[in-house]
């Protein structure tokens, strides 16, 4: 499922681009929180609610889909392209059957491991080192790509009712801010369901191993270099240097390899995301997302 809405059509055009060239033999797309049809490469779920309700936008389309008899979905938002080759096979075959097993409500695909935010017990090498997240823990249901047990996308949503006539409530940012506080009691079957892949052991299928010994030698390297900084020059320091690397270590190189923040912020293009793509002189594609926020239809790559 492919969360957007009419402002961000030709964004969502892109996605869906780097969608069939990155993770092949995906499974069907359906696009949400768009008022018509735009493309042919996806199917369109009906818009049911206000536009700016996103929760219940996502809690209509989670009805729908299960409705087609569907029993999980990828949700993905609008600014989260894959970034590089995904692996197939475990997106396609190993998280789902894991999602089963577990009896999962969420595995997210932004990970625990290369520095990322996280709080949990991490599983042995037959879960593929999935980490069991804490209740505890404020981000257990974060936005960013994820699989999701359609029932319990449903059951969450519905949780979160419009609070004071504020719209504002019902946001993409609320529901992660207010979905992390839900008690266990009022989850249910659905308290501590909640996982995150590991990211290095699940690679894309091209250069894995360049990959994954890069990403760690950069981990070590900056690690290293912040607790020095610190030390010697002191937090300010330390703040700057965290913030010149950053452009770096928001990507996130996993089974579907993403930028933490997006490609957008404040409707404009996350200036450390074309950074990123600068860096790794991947200037053609940096030029067809500046096109795309021009509402130039996507080029090739």
């Amino acid at each position: 499922m492919l969360s957007t809405c009419d402002r961000y059509s030709y964004l969502v055009a892109l996605t869906l681009r780097l969608l069939d060239l990155r993770w092949k033999e995906h499974p069907p797309i359906y696009v949400c929180g768009i008022s018509s049809a735009f493309s042919r490469e996806a199917a369109f779920l009906p818009l049911m609610n206000d536009p700016r309700d996103w929760i219940g936008i996502v809690e209509s389309a989670a009805g729908q889909l299960l409705g087609k008899g569907y029993r999980q979905c990828y949700l993905i938002l609008d600014d989260h392209p894959p970034l590089q080759s995904c692996n197939v096979l475990h997106l396609n075959v190993t998280l789902p059957a894991l999602m089963d097993t577990l009896g999962a409500a969420y595995i997210g695909l932004y990970g625990w491991d290369q520095n990322a935010l996280s709080n949990g017990e991490v599983m042995n090498a037959g879960y593929y080192r999935l980490q069991h997240q804490s209740d505890s823990f404020l981000w257990r249901y974060s936005l960013h790509p994820a699989l999701w047990n359609l029932k319990a996308l449903q059951a969450i949503t519905r949780l979160l009712p419009i609070t004071d006539s504020d719209l504002a409530s019902r946001s993409v940012w609320a529901f992660e801010r207010r979905s992390g506080v839900l008690s266990s009691d009022s989850l249910a079957e659905w308290s501590r369901k909640s996982y995150r892949v590991f990211g290095l052991g699940m690679l894309g299928e091209r250069f894995q191993l360049t990959r994954r010994f890069s990403r760690r030698m950069m981990y070590q390297i900056i690690n290293l270099l912040d607790t020095i900084i610190k030390k010697v020059s002191g937090p300010a320091a330390q703040e700057k240097f965290i913030e010149f690397v950053a452009a770096e270590t928001l990507f996130f190189d996993g089974p579907y390899p993403l930028y933490w923040s997006g490609v957008m912020q404040k409707g404009r293009l996350n200036a450390n995301f074309e950074k990123y793509l600068t860096l790794h002189r991947r200037e053609s594609e940096l030029s067809l997302f500046r096109e795309a926020l021009r509402g130039a239809p996507p080029g090739s790559i």
